[in-house]
């Protein structure tokens, strides 16, 4: 195997465990059985576990293509209501599920992954300033009411996660459509700006 091809069969075999099995219930002789390589081989590319764990996180752990994705949409928008729309609406439909795998996240069975968190904060904080900018757009072209946009851009996000975590979960099944309707009507009937009532 070609030095790559190995680095990629590693990155695979261990993706694959870590996320079906978590980080500490995986041995190293079953990420190399699965890989087809041998315990030097791995320790050569990764150092160890943990570094092959960081590097599966950094690896799949990305919110990049979301972000831009989301953003895109919202872009596209003229006015800040069809942008909350977009914003709302993408977010329900296109939001990587995958990224949501427990064994990703946990190091120690029960302690969040440091380089998990690190990674997904920084995709979070991206598309929470999005959420900002939505709201500051609309409160400069007057259609939003003035309101404290951290907080707000902070609940609009919380809101529509919350309606993406419960599907991963619990298993909820819901019309997305019908969600970002009720979501978006919710936090225009909260900025819709006074005069414009």
């Amino acid at each position: 195997m070609e030095e790559h091809t190995t680095r990629e069969a590693i990155l695979r075999a261990a993706r694959n465990l870590f996320t079906t099995k978590g980080f500490a219930s995986t041995a190293v002789r079953e990420i190399c059985q699965e890989a087809g390589v041998t315990a030097p081989v791995l320790y050569y590319h990764f150092g160890s576990k943990e570094g092959l764990f960081d590097a599966v996180v950094e690896d799949t752990l990305t919110l990049d293509g979301f972000h831009a994705l989301l953003r895109e949409e919202v872009v596209a928008c003229s006015d800040p209501w069809a942008r909350l729309w977009a914003y709302v609406s993408t977010y329900l439909t296109h939001f990587p599920t995958h990224l949501l795998n427990p064994g990703l996240h946990l190091d120690k069975s029960t302690q969040l992954h440091e380089a998990s968190l690190r990674q997904l904060s920084s995709g979070i904080e991206a598309i929470y300033q999005l959420a900002r900018e939505i709201l500051q757009a609309g409160i400069a072209s007057g259609e939003f009411r003035e309101v404290n946009v951290d907080t707000t851009a902070a609940c609009l996000m919380g809101t529509v996660d919350s309606f993406v975590r419960a599907q991963v979960y619990l298993g909820a099944e819901y019309d997305l459509e019908e969600v970002a309707e009720c979501i978006v009507d919710l936090f225009k009937h909260g900025l819709v700006a006074t005069d414009v009532r």
